[in-house]
């Protein structure tokens, strides 16, 4: 009961929090954005599938490009649902999620909120975030936040892709394997891999040498491990077993 009253609660403060899976329906097949880096290295894929092409071309060299990918994405083929959606609405189409390693997740959002030259989103400020927060108090504070009051950013990428207790994902590629799981995505729709755009995906991107390397004191790298011991087990076993 107290979860099913949470539950209203939370999609009245953000609506869209359990809206993760894109599906494009032309291709029968769902992508899982539960790891905000890997949404932007695949910008113009995530296009190609919804079908801008044309309009992909004309934006090719703008500086503010993953923006306008991301702007122009849900202009084309493309519907973007909660899980209990997608099983009622598509229950045959094959699910693909994109994880990333927790300590390189957890480093993005550090950066891309605490770090930010903008004000706190108010989720952050209303939830006890404050700018001055080193990595270590970062992760304490992130440590204290239950999945069912977490952000979509720092949010457990288990609990994400969990709806009745069951998985929701058909298969799991890591962002880190880029290449290999780009092949992999792509060979589960119905595009021909030559007329796909070209991306990439470094880490160095998105997070800074200098964020990145606060995040791998041995600290907080066991901290992560114990609060994301479920992404671990279910997407990184290898690492899972050095917690």
């Amino acid at each position: 009961m107290l979860n099913r009253v949470y539950s209203v609660f939370d999609r009245r403060l953000r609506p869209l929090r359990n809206h993760v899976y894109l599906v494009f329906p032309g291709h029968d097949i769902a992508y899982a954005r539960v790891a905000e880096p890997a949404f932007q290295a695949l910008g113009g894929v995530l296009n190609h599938l919804a079908g801008n092409n044309r309009s992909l071309r004309s934006i090719r060299h703008d500086p503010h490009l993953s923006e306008r990918n991301e702007q122009l994405l849900f202009h084309g083929d493309v519907e973007l649902l909660t899980a209990r959606e997608l099983k009622r609405r598509y229950p045959d189409t094959k699910v693909i999620a994109w994880v990333q390693d927790p300590v390189q997740r957890v480093s993005y959002c550090y950066e891309r909120v605490i770090l930010s030259p903008n004000a706190l989103p108010s989720y952050y400020s209303e939830s006890g975030f404050d700018q001055l927060m080193s990595p270590q108090e970062f992760v304490d504070h992130i440590s204290s936040i239950s999945d069912l009051e977490a952000d979509n950013l720092f949010r457990s990428q288990s609990a994400a892709l969990t709806h009745k207790g069951a998985l929701t994902a058909d298969v799991v590629l890591q962002v880190e394997q880029f290449e290999r799981s780009l092949a992999a995505f792509l060979s589960e729709s119905t595009v021909a891999i030559r007329n796909v755009p070209r991306s990439r995906y470094r880490i160095s991107d998105f997070v800074s040498d200098s964020t990145l390397c606060s995040f791998e004191d041995e600290g907080i790298r066991r901290k992560l491990q114990r609060r994301y011991h479920a992404d671990y087990e279910l997407f990184y076993a290898e690492e899972a077993a050095y917690a």
